[in-house]
């Protein structure tokens, strides 16, 4: 996928949350790690749709530091994360903090 293409759809988004947010929302950062930021196992993959497939481009938005952050999922955990059943709050609560920890280490490698 191109990237130009994810960026734009950030920005779409980033402008949707400033919206919903105002001016809460202060930076945007793409997690960009091979591996699905929900499970850390399986590296992101496409979701069959039929005889299409499609990524899952989705936004989290870190509060405690204004920032949206964009990320892709594995097929795996894109099924489990919109199944049905309470075990997805355990799920989404896993993924967000796995997010905030690659967002620290990001900021960290900055400094570095």
């Amino acid at each position: 996928m191109d990237k130009d293409f994810v960026e734009n759809i950030l920005f779409e988004l980033l402008n949707q949350c400033h919206e919903k947010y105002g001016d809460a929302v202060e930076k945007i950062w793409f997690y960009e790690d091979e591996l699905c930021p929900s499970c850390n196992k399986r590296k992101i993959d496409a979701v069959s749709m039929g005889d299409e497939s499609a990524l899952s481009l989705n936004a989290f938005m870190y509060h405690d530091l204004n920032t949206l952050i964009g990320y892709f999922l594995c097929s795996y955990c894109v099924t489990n994360l919109f199944g049905k059943g309470n075990k997805q709050k355990l799920l989404y609560k896993k993924l967000e903090e796995n997010l905030k920890t690659a967002y620290h280490e990001h900021i960290k490698s900055q400094v570095s």
